[in-house]
């Protein structure tokens, strides 16, 4: 039998919107292809791709006869039974073109499974989804952690499955006391132009319970100047994608639900390749981004270091961005700064350093948006 929380409804990981079983496509087990031995004893009738009716879902939801599978009703994709009673928290994590995107989406989940589960008790699941885990370990985990090179960029038109994994906190017991269902999309942002791939997004974005939004610094005039004259040689063809993206998720979030005001998702900002702004010289020498959060070594949300993070940040980015681009971020009610090295160091090309990939500060943007939900707890000295 399947299992609901007190509302009987679960938040769908692929659409973000809170459903209940009536919402989704649902099939069993009995008298499918395959299984013709098997017949329904209430000889509920299904259509000829084995959906069930929508007059006989509730009986068969019962049923404790069958294995049933139900499916975001939008992509018939599986939903995995696990999220089906799961607190979600939902994240869009998002960036514009050569931010790093797919780099960081495959440290941060390896970060998560090796730094972060010992001091916060958690755990996240792998084994969720086949398809899930799948796709971690061909589009990011072999390439970075097992090849020594750089996760390939999405390209325009290609569709990676999303990322589906539960996080379960427990006790002192180890007993489970709070899971949070994370789903990560990662999609290139000239997908937005793709009209499929909007009609997603739009739900992806105005459902999430908050932002990672990727920005590469190498794109910000100020910083190009700064880093060619210090003698880096390596920056990327200039885009302005990001304002792009920003114009995009806020026109999205507004029409969608209606926002006349500042938008009340949190939204984290984040500085990548804060490796080659340490290496030419661009980040102050006292600069908290050059060492490691606090955050792991204390197994909470550290505010005084968070603070200390987000106001060196803001001192940075007044001297890095120009006003159009802060008029954007100030239509969020609720906004922070993060600087994050993925990799460590600059890659050669696609290979990453031969000693090895260092990443600074991965975990610090999802663990604000944990402590926003009160999934960590907080520390404010």
């Amino acid at each position: 039998m399947l299992f609901f929380g007190k509302k009987n409804t679960f938040t769908c990981p692929y659409c973000y919107a809170e459903h209940s079983v009536a919402d989704c496509g649902l099939k069993c087990s009995y008298n499918i292809i395959g299984n013709a031995d098997k017949k329904c004893k209430f000889a509920v009738p299904k259509d000829q791709d084995g959906w069930i009716p929508l007059a006989y879902k509730k009986k068969c939801i019962d049923c404790k006869e069958a294995a049933k599978q139900l499916f975001c009703d939008e992509i018939k994709k599986e939903i995995p039974i696990e999220f089906l009673s799961m607190k979600s928290l939902p994240i869009a994590l998002l960036g514009a073109k050569a931010s790093g995107k797919s780099n960081y989406i495959g440290v941060l989940i390896n970060e998560i499974k090796k730094r972060m589960t010992a001091p916060f008790n958690c755990s996240l699941s792998m084994t969720c989804s086949k398809e899930s885990k799948e796709a971690y370990d061909e589009w990011y985990y072999r390439p970075l952690f097992v090849e020594g090179r750089t996760a390939r960029a999405t390209d325009a038109g290609t569709e990676v499955p999303p990322l589906i994994f539960p996080l379960r906190f427990m006790d002192k017991k180890n007993k489970i006391i709070n899971t949070a269902a994370l789903t990560f999309y990662d999609t290139a942002g000239e997908n937005l132009d793709d009209e499929n791939v909007m009609h997603r997004f739009n739900r992806y974005i105005t459902n999430a319970h908050g932002i990672i939004l990727l920005l590469d610094p190498l794109q910000v005039p100020n910083i190009r100047n700064k880093l060619t004259a210090n003698g880096f040689n390596s920056l990327p063809e200039q885009n302005k994608d990001i304002y792009y993206v920003l114009d995009i998720i806020i026109k999205v979030i507004r029409n969608v639900k209606n926002i006349k005001g500042q938008i009340d998702i949190p939204l984290a900002l984040v500085f990548t390749k804060t490796d080659v702004l340490d290496q030419y010289n661009i980040l102050p020498e006292d600069s908290c981004l050059k060492e490691e959060s606090e955050h792991i070594k204390r197994g909470a949300f550290i505010k005084p270091d968070f603070e200390n993070t987000n106001i060196q940040m803001q001192d940075l980015i007044e001297n890095w961005l120009d006003a159009d681009l802060i008029g954007y971020i100030k239509q969020f009610k609720q906004y922070s700064f993060f600087g994050v090295s993925s990799l460590g160091a600059n890659p050669n090309g696609t290979k990453t350093d031969s000693k090895g990939i260092k990443p600074r500060r991965v975990l610090d943007p999802l663990l604000w948006l944990l402590a926003e939900n009160k999934y960590v707890k907080i520390l404010k000295e």
